[in-house]
């Protein structure tokens, strides 16, 4: 299912720990390529990231899905501070959700396209 959207999962659980914050991307995939500890503790930034996760990384990775899942990561939502902060200003949880569903959904859609226009030329 993830790869329709041009992400593998474990670039797919990177993409999920960008929401909490985007410092996190770098920690998750340093646990699940390099076994540098727990996702849990990479999220949450307890975790340190080897130095070679991109040479592990871009072994396991094609471009294309490198592209799409960079898209992804820089579309999707800032932080989850950002979102509370929606939802202390608007008083609103409906438009809270509506914005971090825009996010989310803008984010997939537009590497499920990088991703199957890359896909052609790389």
């Amino acid at each position: 299912m993830t790869k329709f959207f041009g992400m593998g999962w474990q670039t797919f659980m990177s993409f999920v720990a960008a929401m909490v914050s985007k410092e996190a991307v770098l920690g998750v995939l340093s646990a699940i390529f390099a076994n540098s500890g727990s996702i849990f503790d990479s999220t949450s930034g307890t975790a340190a990231a080897v130095g070679n996760v991109g040479e592990l990384a871009s072994a396991a990775i094609s471009q294309a899905e490198a592209l799409a899942f960079m898209i992804a990561v820089t579309f999707n939502v800032p932080c989850l501070q950002a979102v509370v902060s929606t939802y202390q200003e608007s008083h609103s949880l409906k438009w809270t959700l509506r914005i971090a569903v825009y996010y989310i959904g803008t984010a997939l859609i537009l590497s499920c396209v990088v991703y199957h226009v890359a896909a052609l030329f790389i």
